[in-house]
């Protein structure tokens, strides 16, 4: 009797389940696709989708997707799993509606999986952690030109930005678009608004073809699910998109208004101030955009990462300030611009959040760039400092005030175009004579203009354009002009591109030219090759206004990038180039570079990913350390180095580092390093991190044609906490410290004539060095609305220059304790606008 009440009672449960299961079947209405085209056996589609107009589609952006307007839009699920790159539908749904109206397109996301498995994380914007995600990208110009990328984490963190063809990807531009989401029962919901305004809409009669893919981010199946569901090293993407057809969106008005004001307290240079500006964005229509920014306190809330460079190599450091951010993919004249694309290129990384996120940094080539907005309000680099006169510590490392910058851009039948100007403030350093009073050091400060047109056509089977940049720097010693023409060649197949640039510089009386060469042939989705050639003479400058490491050379190089998705092994995929590099000066034609690297990364059972790196440098010679004294001959070395990454879904995520490199005398630098990620709630998580270097026969420059050799130790410890102490207020420490400490244990000249380093004689009696740099910055951010916030940040620094033979602790207590840079920042600013 048991037996049988139990089987008609499961019976039932069943039969339940599945009149359910038809009934909720039922309710979903399926959108039609038609087929666009394929690529390597992925498809793409066309869809079109309802529209109403804006008033009459009352959805609140809450995550919960219970508006009646949801019920009657019909529902897509295309996804397929595109990490790994199987390209098969996952076993999870994903039910996808979109509506447009006249002033943007509302996307509602819910996605079916066990509740229990969720993983809600918060992080700061623009943060790629481990944890589950929504995504759109959108290329509102129909043609592939450019698109623009939208993540929503559960828990309502956003992630956004431009992508250029055809993964140049770039975190570097806010959009004010709203994002919500919800936890359900079997799975969790999204809800989206994009603004039509934010985004450039070229005019269009009739229907409109909208490039478009949807991302899904299943953390603990470590799936990564696309619609069109390409593998990420697929030889398309931004060309290869869906497309949605929409009529009458027309193209809106857009006005921003955003005010700020901001307090300061500087201990360090004993002064207090009071600023005020706004930033101002018309856009009457898709052909004309104004920018304007009127006294811009642009730094005190974001601090560069501690890089400690001892070497004539300038650092890169990205841009951060939303003025510049905003339209300046226009800028990017050749794919060398993007530092991002840099790293992808050399390492074929695709930035996959299964593993604690570390990467390799060395041996990687720096940008590219015509325009490094970084300049503009940078360090200043026109000052003349009387004789006998010597600038505080710090004085010539701060940023320059801007009184105030204006961009005017748009576009018009293919053609787009940009102009850009700014004013720096004059420059007031402190200093002390040689009777160790103080001194005001005075300067005018720079001006700066650049301007920007490219035409660009897509025809059926390729695409093409042709641009060219001009950029003007005047300043109170010298002025400096480039002037640059760009052609750009690419198949809509995505396997053949070409970009070529050649320019003329003409700095303070004295000219010079260069030429970079770019061509790319992807076979298909898991291979591709590129060649890449520059040319920059003596003359070429490119350092007032953009980035260039060095002139005087000209090179070759070849990287071959490859990936497998067949388990090999332990291997679950593999990814890596192999790069050949070739450089030669131009004035006295000797190999400046010669290697070979292999860059492999793996994923292992576990979600383990291991990066590991081999590289051979024949011998060469050095003459850019040498600061224009000479070339001296290295030894053939070699560089070895493995990153190993656990599990990012874990509360506590680790990695760990071994490898080492020879010097340019054979000696070696040995390195390691480990990591921690600590995510025990979901509103706080830390980030600690620690390098060790021990180095031998490390060549540090001395003035002339001198160098030591040096032995010594470095330290470069780095904190980073988050707490999130309700929605949309976070409270950010962080913490970053390099300290060497060095002995000289060989003294050395570079020989007139060049050859190998000769012993010399000492300049002085102690050689040996101890270095200090420390930055430290503690910040609340209260995110009232998009591009609407409150800032209250204290910032704390040093860079501490000694010959003392001190510990580590006190390098580190030394900085701390007489800072260079100690300032209080409160700043509030307000979007206005539509």
């Amino acid at each position: 009797m048991n037996q049988t009440y139990r089987f008609l009672r499961i019976s039932t449960l069943l039969l339940v389940s599945l009149l359910a299961s038809a009934t909720h079947a039922k309710d979903v209405v399926w959108g039609e696709v038609r087929p666009k085209g394929e690529l390597d056996g992925i498809p793409m589609h066309y869809i079109t989708i309802d529209q109403k107009p804006h008033d009459t589609v009352d959805i609140r952006i809450d995550g919960k997707v219970k508006e009646s307007i949801w019920a009657t839009l019909p529902a897509f699920d295309n996804l397929l799993v595109a990490v790994p790159a199987t390209g098969k539908p996952s076993k999870y749904p994903t039910q996808v509606r979109m509506i447009a109206t006249d002033r943007g397109l509302y996307v509602s996301s819910i996605m079916t999986q066990p509740k229990e498995t969720l993983v809600r994380r918060l992080a700061n914007r623009d943060e790629f952690i481990d944890r589950d995600t929504f995504g759109m990208t959108l290329d509102t110009s129909g043609h592939g030109l450019f698109g623009y990328w939208f993540t929503l984490a559960l828990g309502d963190s956003q992630m956004d930005g431009k992508v250029l063809p055809e993964r140049r990807y770039a975190n570097d531009w806010d959009g004010p678009w709203l994002g919500a989401t919800q936890a359900l029962e079997d799975g969790w919901s999204a809800e989206l608004f994009f603004p039509w305004s934010m985004m450039m809409l070229p005019n269009v009669e009739g229907t409109r073809n909208i490039g478009f893919a949807v991302a899904r981010q299943i953390s603990f199946t470590n799936e990564r699910l696309q619609w069109p569901g390409h593998a990420y090293s697929s030889p398309q993407f931004v060309t290869a998109l869906n497309a949605m057809q929409v009529d009458n969106v027309k193209p809106r008005q857009q006005i921003s208004v955003i005010p700020f004001a901001s307090g300061t307290v500087d201990q360090a240079r004993e002064e207090n101030k009071v600023e005020v500006g706004v930033d101002i964005t018309w856009k009457p229509t898709p052909r004309f955009e104004v920018n304007a920014t009127l006294n811009p306190d642009f730094g005190s809330v974001e601090a560069d990462d501690v890089v400690l460079n001892l070497s004539a190599s300038e650092v890169f450091f990205p841009e951060k300030r939303l003025f510049f951010l905003e339209g300046n993919e226009i800028f990017e004249t050749t794919p060398r611009a993007n530092n991002g694309n840099a790293m992808r290129l050399h390492t074929n990384e695709n930035f996959a959040t299964t593993s604690r996120r570390v990467f390799f940094q060395e041996f990687i080539p720096t940008p590219i760039s015509i325009l490094n907005t970084r300049r503009i309000g940078g360090v200043a680099t026109q000052v003349s400092v009387p004789p006998g006169v010597t600038p505080n510590p710090g004085e010539s490392n701060l940023p320059t005030e801007l009184i105030g910058a204006a961009k005017v851009s748009g576009n018009f039948s293919g053609l787009r175009y940009a102009v850009l100007g700014a004013l720096e403030d004059d420059v007031e350093w402190l200093g002390r004579n040689t009777l160790g009073q103080s001194v005001d050091i005075d300067a005018s400060g720079r001006d700066f203009g650049v301007a920007r047109v490219i035409w660009e056509h897509t025809a059926p089977s390729t695409r093409y354009g042709i641009g060219a940049i001009s950029t003007l720097v005047s300043g109170p010693r010298f002025d400096a002009e480039v002037n640059a023409v760009d052609l750009h060649f690419g198949t809509n197949d995505g396997r053949w591109s070409a970009d070529f640039q050649t320019l003329r510089t003409e700095v303070a009386g004295r000219g010079g030219d260069g030429t970079i060469l770019d061509v790319l042939f992807s076979p298909s989705s898991n291979l591709s090759h590129m060649i890449k050639y520059d040319y920059f003479d003596r003359g070429a400058r490119l350092s007032d206004l953009g980035f260039l490491r060095r002139n005087d050379y000209q090179g070759l190089q070849y990287v071959m990038q490859y990936a497998s998705q067949v388990p090999r092994g332990a291997m679950i995929n593999t990814r890596g180039a192999i790069t050949l590099d070739v450089q030669r000066n131009l004035s006295k034609d000797q190999f400046v570079e010669k290697a070979i690297y292999w860059r492999n990364i793996a994923t292992l059972p576990a979600r383990v990913t291991l990066r590991t790196i081999l590289g051979f440098m024949p011998s060469r010679y050095e003459d850019f350390d040498t600061r224009g004294n000479g070339s001296y001959r290295t030894d053939d070395r070699i560089y070895a180095e493995s990153l190993w990454a656990t599990d990012a879904s874990k509360v506590a995520s680790l990695s760990f580092g071994l490898g080492g490199w020879q010097e340019h005398l054979g000696d070696w630098t040995y390195l390691a390093s480990a990591g921690v990620t600590l995510r025990p709630i979901d509103v706080f998580y830390m980030d600690l991190d620690i390098k060790y270097r021990k180095r031998d026969g490390w060549l540090v420059y001395q003035g002339g044609r001198n160098f030591g050799a040096y032995h010594g130790t470095e330290w470069l410890p780095s904190l980073k906490m988050t707490w999130f102490l309700a929605p949309r207020h976070q409270v950010r420490l962080s913490l970053q410290w390099a300290g060497v400490r060095a002995d000289e244990r060989g003294f050395f000249g570079v020989p007139v004539g060049d050859g190998d380093l000769e012993p010399t004689a000492r300049t002085r009696t102690n050689h040996d060095l101890a270095v200090s740099l420390l930055t430290t910055q503690l910040r609340y951010r209260w995110e009232i609305a998009p591009l609407t916030d409150l800032f209250v940040v204290y910032t704390r620094g040093n860079r501490l220059n000694t010959i003392d033979d001190d510990a580590f602790s006190n390098l580190f207590t030394e900085s701390f304790q007489d800072p260079i840079v100690d300032f209080f920042v409160a700043k509030l600013r307000w979007r206005f606008g539509n």
